[in-house]
C-alpha cells in the first residue's frame, strides 16, 4: 500500500528544492560578468564553488563597512592573496566553506543514523570558520618569515647596484631579474611595474610598505623616502639598512639556537628518556625475575 504521507513529503521537498533552484538561478543571473579570473590560483576545491562565492560576494559587498574592507584587504595583502580574493570574496569563501562543512556532516550523520548530527554540523561549521582565519594567518606568517630571510640578500644586491652607479629603479629591476622567486621579489616586481606605469617612486615604495606591513620593510622604505626627499646618498642608506638587517638575522639565528634545547626537552622527557630506561632496565628486570623465580 502506498504511504500517502511519504509521497506528500517527497512532493513538498521536490517543490521546495525547485523553488530554491529557481531563486538561486535568478540571483546568479543578476551577478554581472567580469573579466577578473577570480580564484584561479586558489585551492582546486574552492574553484568548484567559484560561482556561488562570486554570487555571495556580489550581494555581500555593498553591505560591508569600509573598516572591514580595509582590515580584510590588509590581511590579504600581507598573505599575498589580494590578487586572488577581494575582501567580499574572502568573506564569501569562508561562509561557503563553513556551509559545505555543515551540510557534509549533516549528510554523513543522516546516512549513519546519528542523532546528534545537527550539533556536529554546527561544530564543523564553527571549526571551518575558525580554521579559515587561522589558515590566512599561517600564510601571512610564512610570507613574513620568507621576507625576513631574503631581505638582507636583496639589500646587498641593491647596495652594490646603487654604489656602482645605477639608479634605485634600475637596481630594483636588477634584483627582480637576478634573484629567485619569492614574496620580496614579487613585491619589488609589482612596485617596479607601478613605477613604469607612471606612479611616482615614493608612492610605489609606500604601497610596497603597505602591502607587507612589517617593521623591517617600514624602516627600509622610510629611509629610502627620506633619502629621496632630502637628496642624501641612497647607497649609504642601503648599506646601513643591509648591515642592520644582517645583524637582526644573526640575532634571530642566535635566539633560535638558544631556544632549541628548551624545545628538545619535551621530546627527550616524553620519548627518548622512557625508551632509554626501558632498554637499560629490561635486562636488569629479567635477571631479577630469574633470581627470584629460582
Amino acid at each position: 500500500m502506498v504511504d500517502v504521507q511519504a509521497v506528500v513529503i517527497g512532493l513538498l521537498g521536490a517543490a521546495a528544492a525547485s523553488c530554491a533552484a529557481v531563486v538561486m538561478l535568478r540571483l546568479a543571473h543578476r551577478v554581472p560578468s567580469t573579466d577578473r579570473a577570480v580564484l584561479d590560483t586558489a585551492p582546486r576545491l574552492l574553484r568548484v564553488f567559484a560561482p556561488l562565492i562570486r554570487m555571495l560576494a556580489f550581494y555581500l559587498g555593498p553591505r560591508l563597512s569600509v573598516g572591514f574592507r580595509a582590515r580584510s584587504l590588509r590581511q590579504l595583502q600581507a598573505a599575498e592573496l589580494d590578487l586572488v580574493f577581494l575582501p567580499q570574496e574572502w568573506l564569501a569563501t569562508r561562509l561557503v566553506v563553513s556551509l559545505v562543512g555543515i551540510l557534509a556532516v549533516l549528510l554523513a550523520a543522516r546516512l549513519g543514523q546519528v542523532g546528534s548530527g545537527l550539533l556536529a554540523g554546527v561544530g564543523a561549521g564553527v571549526f571551518l570558520w575558525w580554521y579559515s582565519a587561522r589558515w590566512l594567518g599561517e600564510k601571512r606568517a610564512a610570507v613574513q618569515r620568507r621576507v625576513l630571510r631574503d631581505l638582507p640578500v636583496y639589500l646587498d644586491v641593491l647596495t652594490l647596484a646603487v654604489e656602482a652607479g645605477a639608479s634605485l629603479t634600475v637596481a630594483i629591476g636588477w634584483c627582480v631579474e637576478k634573484t629567485v622567486d619569492g614574496p620580496l621579489r614579487r613585491g619589488f616586481k609589482r612596485a617596479l611595474r607601478e613605477v613604469r606605469a607612471g606612479r611616482t617612486r615614493i608612492d610605489a615604495l609606500r604601497a610596497f610598505e603597505h602591502r607587507f606591513a612589517m617593521p623591517a620593510i617600514t624602516s627600509l622604505v622610510s629611509a629610502l623616502v627620506s633619502a629621496e626627499q632630502t637628496g642624501a646618498s641612497v647607497g649609504q642608506v642601503l648599506r646601513a639598512q643591509a648591515e642592520q638587517r644582517g645583524a637582526e638575522r644573526f640575532a634571530r639565528a642566535e635566539k633560535l639556537a638558544m631556544e632549541a634545547p628548551v624545545k628538545m626537552l619535551g621530546p627527550l622527557v616524553l620519548c627518548i628518556f622512557p625508551c632509554t630506561f626501558i632498554v637499560l632496565g629490561f635486562p636488569i628486570a629479567t635477571q631479577l625475575a630469574r633470581q627470584f623465580g629460582s
